[in-house]
């Protein structure tokens, strides 16, 4: 078998999200779903519900009163938030272990998926826009296809770090050219394969390139720069990081500016502690 057929059949072989992630993803495809409609969904799901109340009390949300339910947790947090929370728990088991590929351990990869989800909620704030479910999901998946190549990466690894190191590829152009896919373009396969939201796979398609983005260019480009930021906090640094050059023609192509942009960073910097409180969910 060669190693595209075998990346092919890890594709398809890797556990996919639970159903009940797959049908709030399709929420943030519907402007006409209501708090009803993401409570019924989740009521049925103990496990989930769970460990969704668990994250709702954490202190990373400081709520002044315990929340007992889905539908209250709904009420207190908002849709958008509960919709996130929902996500979190249900992709943990995906990128929880270590990836020793990548030269992550056990965890970083995971923290790193969490910590640039908040950042591009964040950030897409800082736009004033009013759905922030997409960029919140589009950076905790956008490294899904780590999970898959890792094992790959990892036997390949030597002639990978030749091209970044003797010819300046970025580690992704080099795995492109070693495996034949490189992690984006399998982490979209991934999406596509669950049956994500198109703007969904676009965005973990694009999100070290969102300036060859059509159809999501914002919010590709709010992950990268999510993603950015995430390596200058050294937050789940990875063998690859060192290799992807920062484009400052996506702030600019954005809007944001630098005092924006440090913002969120000192933002993000100040709630640490209560954002570890996102890093211990047990998979379900």
């Amino acid at each position: 078998m060669s190693t595209v057929e075998s990346i092919i059949e890890a594709i398809d072989h890797l556990k996919p999200v639970s159903d009940i992630a797959g049908k709030v993803m399709a929420l943030l495809d519907d402007p006409d779903c209501g708090m009803s409609d993401l409570s019924d969904i989740i009521r049925y799901e103990p496990a989930l519900t769970s460990n969704v109340l668990k994250l709702a009390n954490s202190s990373y949300f400081g709520l002044p009163g315990k929340i007992n339910d889905a539908k209250q947790a709904i009420v207190y947090l908002g849709m958008t938030q509960v919709v996130d929370l929902v996500l979190l728990v249900s992709c943990s088991e995906s990128f929880n272990g270590s990836h020793g590929g990548y030269g992550l351990n056990t965890g970083e990869l995971w923290k790193s998926a969490v910590s640039a989800a908040i950042l591009a909620n964040d950030l897409a704030e800082k736009k004033r826009m009013k759905q922030t479910g997409l960029f919140f999901t589009g950076a905790l998946l956008r490294d899904i296809g780590k999970v898959v190549l890792d094992q790959h990466v990892k036997s390949a690894i030597e002639p990978i770090m030749n091209r970044v190191n003797i010819q300046s590829m970025t580690f992704r152009e080099a795995e492109r050219q070693v495996l034949g896919f490189d992690h984006c373009q399998v982490g979209a396969m991934v999406a596509k394969n669950w049956h994500f939201p198109t703007a969904l796979q676009c965005i973990i398609r694009y999100s070290h390139t969102p300036l060859e983005a059509k159809g999501c260019f914002l919010e590709a480009s709010i992950v990268y720069m999510a993603d950015a930021i995430c390596r200058k906090m050294e937050i789940g640094l990875g063998i690859d990081d060192p290799s992807y050059p920062e484009d400052d023609r996506v702030a600019r192509s954005v809007g944001l500016q630098l005092s924006q942009i440090q913002g969120v960073m000192d933002g993000f910097g100040g709630k640490m502690d209560r954002v570890n409180a996102l890093f211990s969910i047990e998979p379900r």
